[in-house]
């Protein structure tokens, strides 16, 4: 695959660190187990793409593994996190929550994190080609964006 640089696979980096430590954030408000392995579940997904484009980089091999299960490690990761909520629903302050995401300058983040998911949602659906390094440049600075929106949003909720 050409064009999968070693910069590709460290700017991809960047959207996974701040899934993370937006999901860090929220599990020390939100302690519940289904939501805590849900958000590793996800974030180790990020990693192994990550180590993917690395690999593919620097060593010009192409481990099909690491790729192959970041679509289903991903969505049972957000399945576990939608499935704490709907279990601990009654858990949760919702007016803490929504007087926290409402607050400027959260409210603003949140809001940004919304339209840039909608344009990633977007790009992968018209635009996006897996094996097309300049494809995946663009989806990578969609996806910081939106990943340091929702890490702003979250740290100033």
């Amino acid at each position: 695959m050409e064009g999968f640089t070693l910069s590709l696979a460290l700017v991809d980096a960047i959207p996974v660190l701040f899934f993370g430590a937006s999901m860090i954030l929220v599990a020390l408000r939100f302690s519940s187990l289904p939501f805590i392995t849900g958000a590793v579940l996800s974030t180790m997904a990020g990693c192994f793409k990550v180590a993917w484009k690395l690999i593919l980089s620097t060593k010009n091999k192409d481990v099909k593994w690491l790729n192959k299960y970041f679509i289903p490690m991903q969505a049972s990761g957000w399945l576990l996190m939608l499935i704490s909520l709907v279990l601990d629903f009654r858990k949760i302050n919702w007016s803490d929550v929504l007087n926290s995401i409402s607050s400027v300058p959260s409210v603003l983040f949140f809001i940004l994190w919304i339209v840039m998911t909608a344009v990633m949602v977007w790009y992968r659906k018209k635009r996006f080609v897996s094996d097309d390094a300049r494809s995946n440049w663009a989806a990578q600075w969609i996806n910081c964006i939106c990943q340091a929106a929702l890490f702003l949003a979250i740290l100033f909720a």
